[in-house]
């Protein structure tokens, strides 16, 4: 296939006469092997037509004459053989007669035909014969075959006659072919030569004309187009030349003109500049031309009017340039629009200088503008000149209405005296020597509006001294004016709510403290603080916290009237002052009426929220005369009604006030510890006792007191829990359990690690965005594997909040589990909406559950809620293997307790598990348990 494609290649190479002789080959090659074969097929039919005829001719000669003979065997042999010779046709003869076959064939001659020759012919050898009975009864008869060879040789001779005929008759026309296309041929290459010396400049070439008449026409046509063109280029040089010597003088005159000069045509491409161009641009002729316009210079884009001055702007070498546009259309030969000749100006000088004289006076202007003050000038005769922005503004007058008019037209004092003052100014502004201040004025503008101003009018000298007019300044002082009002209310009054703030609360409490003296009547400070109101300020956002405080502030103003005064000292802190209390029963009648409607619902937007509050009170006479001791002391009387359950008040007691200054500085020492890494993890483990193997280890809190030696966490865990620094601790030590359980993970230990969260902590609004970054610090740690245990009365505070929470914790992978379970509400539709993975059964049942059926009934009780809710199950307090066995035969199978370890340093816990086995009661147990499967 490739050679196929080869040949084909080279045959388009060639020329069309060359071409013809392969389609003229093949043309001749089928007509040829049609004809032959015909020729052949004949033969063939006509030399079978003939043996066969001859075979029956043969078989009417000899058939009698055997007959004759009867069976001489000698003479019937003789016949055969004379026929055989006499007839070369015939192949081989076969009598058969009186029961025996006589046979006679040609002797073998050797062919002459080739054989590929004879297979391609297939000729078939032409038999026949004869049978006949004879009187007797007896049957006879003759066979006869032609011969092959002698037919063939016959064709074959006739076929290579017409072969050989043919051949010489296509060679002879291929010779006459050849000779045509040598003539051709030779006449080609002599125009093809005489072509291109006419092209490299020989334009006096010529053919000689002969050979056949397609040459000589050739030749004719060829040597009468050169004499044209060779004429025309004679009068083409010489109209060159004629233009070339006015393209030079125009060139020449535009070399020499001063003024810049291009040519662009009609699609906006540079034809041409003069050098006076290439000096203003510093651009170079290359640089130019053949480039569209919009690239060199925007503004010299053709214009739309044939013939334009225009005043432009370009980009120059090293600034732009100022230039006026002179733009003219230009035509070609035939009339025709060609495009646009443009001249430049310079003009940048005289518009530096006008720029300048603008520049001076926008200065003037922006100057004036930007002062921040009102100006006003007038003339001599007090008409107006100009107002600057400012004047424009608070006057209401622009500078095109004002322009000519009296001053007092325009700039209005509401006291007619303050006005006569300045119009007498105005009067003998040429002698005057002082300016004109005034103070404290109102000004009415042109809206209607009254303004709060000061002015100042001053006389505007000339070079001689002389005066020529005048220039007032004025400024509004409105707003500053405001302002101070403001700030003097805000000094004493809280923006938000409008309330007093502490500034005007001291002065208050002090005028009620001497009031209460004088009318000898009861006072009653009342510090009161909105519960958990940082979870609704956390979880609905600032606006609408605030909206909730503004709300607050009405109600508690509708509850106490105006006779007691109110004030916001920050926050969700608000003090009561309740005047004129007759004794201890109306503070508290009043306390309880302002807790209840402090606790009704409130309407913000489309949300409906709910809120109470906490009071401290502390009570005058009885408990001090200073009014920032009475503040002091209702302060801790309100964090004892915080910590005793909220939503309620409670009055100081002077014993209570000890007893919080020795807590807060109790809470300095537990925060030092903090800070100094006194506190330290002991942890416990979990087993599997059914498995027998460790499952976990539960973190537990320890104080390493330097005088007081390791302290457990209930001697100093409820002093922080309503604090802050109990989210200090616990992100301490949610961050020491990892660090441990990252160590006995590459030891090759899979245990989950529990860690308590105290109830404030977890309810903290940044609690989640803190344990992300914690998890963050420790990438080889599986969220999986750490357990955070909360105790099931923190749930119940805010179930909803601490579900989310829960849920956003669990998309982490953190675990979860109800700590000390049972203890609490424990109600179905708790632990339905809490979705913690594990339960806790509280130790209290664990340890009594041997003795006390009660308790052995609710652990039972329990583990069958646990397999309800499909949560996991694990007692704490084992502190037998008894223990551990019955709480088997319940279905709780994880355990954790002293009978199984103490809590140990994190040091002793490997070397621990490495030794631990499970009690042989729990074995048996487990024996005991698959023989009952079984």
């Amino acid at each position: 296939m490739r050679i196929i494609r080869k040949l084909l290649f080279l045959w388009l190479q060639q020329g069309v006469y060359s071409r013809l002789f392969l389609p003229l080959l093949l043309m001749i090659i089928v007509s040829g092997s049609v004809r032959y074969h015909m020729l052949i097929d004949a033969e063939r039919n006509d030399a079978l037509q003939r043996a066969g005829i001859e075979l029956r001719q043969a078989e009417h000669r000899l058939t009698p004459q055997l007959l004759a003979l009867d069976c001489d065997a000698a003479a019937i042999a003789r016949l055969l053989t004379q026929e055989l010779a006499a007839a070369s046709e015939l192949g081989s003869l076969t009598w058969h007669a009186c029961g025996s076959s006589f046979t006679r064939q040609q002797a073998a001659v050797v062919s002459k035909v080739p054989a590929w020759f004879l297979d391609f012919l297939a000729f078939q050898v032409v038999t026949l014969k004869k049978s006949s009975a004879q009187a007797d009864g007896s049957l006879v008869s003759l066979s006869l075959s032609s011969s092959a060879t002698t037919r063939l040789e016959q064709i074959w001779y006739r076929v290579k006659t017409q072969v050989l005929v043919s051949a010489w008759m296509v060679l002879f026309i291929y010779l006459l072919l050849i000779l045509i296309l040598r003539s051709n041929a030779k006449t080609l290459a002599q125009l093809a030569s005489a072509n291109l010396r006419f092209q490299h400049g020989e334009h006096s070439v010529r053919l000689h004309v002969g050979g056949t008449s397609e040459g000589r026409a050739l030749a004719t046509t060829f040597n009468h187009m050169a004499t044209e063109i060779e004429r025309l280029l004679a009068t083409l040089r010489e109209s060159q030349h004629k233009q070339s010597e006015q393209l030079h003088f125009t060139w020449e005159l535009l070399a020499v003109l001063p003024i810049p000069i291009f040519f662009q045509d009609h699609h906006g491409i540079c034809r041409g500049v003069n050098p006076a161009w290439v000096r203003m641009f510093g651009l170079s002729t290359q640089q130019v031309v053949g480039r569209p316009m919009r690239e060199v210079a925007l503004a010299l884009m053709p214009l739309a009017a044939p013939h334009v001055v225009a005043e432009l702007s370009l980009p120059g070498p090293s600034q732009d340039l100022a230039v006026l546009f002179y733009q003219a259309a230009y035509t070609n030969v035939d009339g025709q629009a060609a495009g646009h000749i443009g001249a430049l100006v310079d003009i940048s000088e005289r518009k530096k200088i006008e720029a300048d004289l603008a520049a001076e006076k926008d200065r003037l202007d922006t100057t004036l503008d930007s002062i921040g003050d009102a100006v006003i000038s007038t003339d001599q005769h007090g008409h107006i000149l100009t107002l600057n922005r400012v004047a424009q503004q608070l006057t209401g007058w622009s500078q095109a209405e004002a322009c000519g008019l009296p001053l007092a037209s325009v700039f209005e004092l509401s006291e007619p005296l303050h006005g006569a003052q300045l119009a007498l100014f105005l009067l003998h502004i040429g002698r005057q020597t002082a300016n004109l201040d005034a103070r404290n004025l109102a000004l009415q503008s042109r809206s209607g509006n009254t303004l709060d101003i000061d002015y100042t009018a001053a006389p505007i000298r000339q070079s001689a001294g002389e005066s020529s007019g005048c220039v007032l300044i004025f400024r509004d002082l409105s707003e500053t004016r405001h302002l101070q009002r403001q700030i003097s209310w805000q000094a004493g009054h809280d923006v938000l709510t409008g309330l007093s703030n502490r500034s005007t609360l001291h002065d208050e409490l002090t005028k009620a403290i001497t009031e209460a003296q004088e009318r000898q009547h009861t006072l009653a400070v009342c510090l009161l603080d909105l519960d958990h109101f940082q979870v609704i300020n956390e979880q609905y956002g600032h606006e609408f916290a605030d909206q909730l405080l503004q709300a607050v502030a009405l109600r508690l103003q509708h509850s106490l009237g105006h006779s007691n005064p109110l004030a916001r000292l920050g926050g969700d802190e608000f003090v009561v002052l309740l005047k004129n209390q007759h004794d201890t029963a109306t503070i508290d009648s009043n306390l309880s009426a302002l807790l209840r409607d402090l606790a009704q619902p409130y309407l913000i937007g489309q949300r409906q929220a709910h809120l109470t509050a906490s009071i401290g009170v502390a009570v005058y006479p009885h408990d001090e005369l200073s009014p920032d001791a009475l503040l002091r002391y209702a302060d801790q009387a309100l964090y004892q009604a915080k910590i005793s359950g909220r939503n309620k008040y409670h009055l100081f007691d002077a014993r209570q006030d000890q007893e919080v200054r020795t807590r807060h500085d109790q809470l300095a020492r537990i925060r030092s510890a903090l800070r100094d890494g006194e506190l330290v993890l002991y942890f416990q483990p979990k087993v599997d006792m059914r498995q027998a193997c460790v499952i976990g280890m539960e973190a537990l809190l320890r104080w390493d007191h330097p005088e007081r030696g390791l302290i457990g966490p209930l001697e100093f865990l409820p002093l922080v829990e309503q604090t802050e620094l109990i989210i200090d601790i616990g992100i301490w030590v949610l961050r020491s359990a990892l660090r441990q359980l990252s160590d006995w993970l590459a030891a090759g230990h899979t245990w989950v690690i529990s860690v308590n969260i105290a109830a404030r902590h977890f309810q903290s609004g940044d609690f989640l965005s803190s344990l992300r970054s914690i998890l963050a610090e420790f990438p080889d740690i599986a969220p999986q594997y750490l357990e955070i245990e909360i105790l099931e009365s923190a749930a119940i505070d805010d179930i909803e909040y601490v579900r989310e929470v829960m849920i956003s914790c669990q998309q982490l992978g953190v675990r979860f589990a109800l700590d000390d379970f049972g203890t609490g509400y424990s109600s179905l539709s708790y632990l339905k909406r809490l979705p913690a993975n594990t339960l806790k059964i509280d130790q209290s049942f664990v340890r009594n559950m041997l003795e006390d059926r009660d308790d052995l009934a609710l652990i039972g009780a329990i583990v069958g809620l646990a397999q309800a809710f499909k949560r996991e199950v694990i007692a704490e307090g084992v502190e037998t293997s008894a223990h551990g066995a019955a709480l088997m035969q319940l279905g709780c199978d994880q355990a954790q307790g002293f009978g199984i370890a103490r809590p140990m340093p994190a040091a002793d816990v490997q070397q621990w598990a490495a030794h631990y086995v499970v009690p042989a009661q729990w074995q048996a147990e487990v024996a005991v348990a698959a023989a009952a499967l079984a």
